[in-house]
């Protein structure tokens, strides 16, 4: 996934006051914070995989698209 400045990391995002202060509200604790934003990120990681595998093999064999169609 592309960074982009808006973007948070992950320990940015866990130690931001704003997000901080709604966890503290919802009585979430940090461990279960970082535990679901770690994993929702290896999900998206791994959605993201064929169309990573897609691209880069068009760009070592232009020609290949062909078989994608």
């Amino acid at each position: 996934m592309r960074k982009t400045r808006d973007d948070l990391t992950i320990s940015e995002a866990l130690r931001d006051p704003l997000i901080a202060m709604v966890m503290r509200a919802d009585g979430v604790k940090l461990e279960d914070f970082k535990r679901l934003l770690e994993t929702a990120a290896v999900k998206r990681e791994q959605r993201a995989n064929p169309v990573k595998k897609f691209i880069d093999v068009i760009k070592s064999n232009p020609a290949a698209i062909c078989s994608y169609c």
